[in-house]
């Protein structure tokens, strides 16, 4: 039986129900992972077409689930060909992503001691470099969790995100044209 677009959505949030009730988050970060790749794993991520729309402005974020209780939320984010986003971390939430359509770049750094201690300046190391495919998942536990997403390809890609709560907002670090990365607090909202 082909499930439909609200159905697998509901499954979805039934199985992260279970994953984001283990203690400590590398445990429940762990279990949500296996639980998102399970649900996109193969293609079989059933998204009503609007939903993947991409968005003029930059990558776009709807929100698929929240939960009530506010221990996770599930956001889908759209990705066109090109697009991406600044070096973030998630201001201290866990996250786990998935990939449900497509395929994205995700660059993984580890935060340095400032440039000099009275500069506002922050500096990063690459630490590595990964390609994700449909059905491929990871996690970000903070402190370790400064990335950026790029879609590099010429096709549309689609990811899953669930979050340790609701993301509204993020730091963002931007180059600086002298070394090192100026913090800027964004404000996230959703599209649709």
């Amino acid at each position: 039986m082909t499930s439909t677009p609200q159905t697998w959505i509901l499954e979805l949030v039934q199985k992260m129900d279970k994953a984001v009730v283990a203690d400590g988050d590398a445990t429940r970060c762990q279990q949500v992972m296996e639980a998102l790749s399970e649900s996109i794993g193969e293609g079989s991520c059933v998204l009503d077409p609007a939903l993947l729309r991409p968005v003029d402005s930059g990558y776009g974020r709807r929100l698929l689930h929240h939960d009530p209780a506010g221990a996770y939320s599930i956001v889908l984010m759209i990705w066109d060909s090109g697009q991406g986003t600044p070096l973030h971390d998630h201001s201290g939430m866990w996250c786990v992503e998935g990939v449900c359509q497509g395929r994205i770049t995700v660059s993984n750094y580890d935060r340095l001691p400032n440039l000099d201690s009275g500069c506002d300046l922050f500096d990063f190391e690459l630490k590595e470099v990964m390609e994700a495919g449909v059905g491929e998942a990871g996690r970000l536990i903070p402190p370790f969790d400064y990335h950026t997403i790029h879609n590099g390809g010429s096709e549309l890609a689609a990811t899953i995100h669930v979050y340790g709560g609701e993301v509204l907002k993020c730091n963002t670090f931007l180059p600086q044209e002298g070394g090192g990365y100026q913090l800027e607090v964004r404000q996230l909202c959703y599209n649709d």
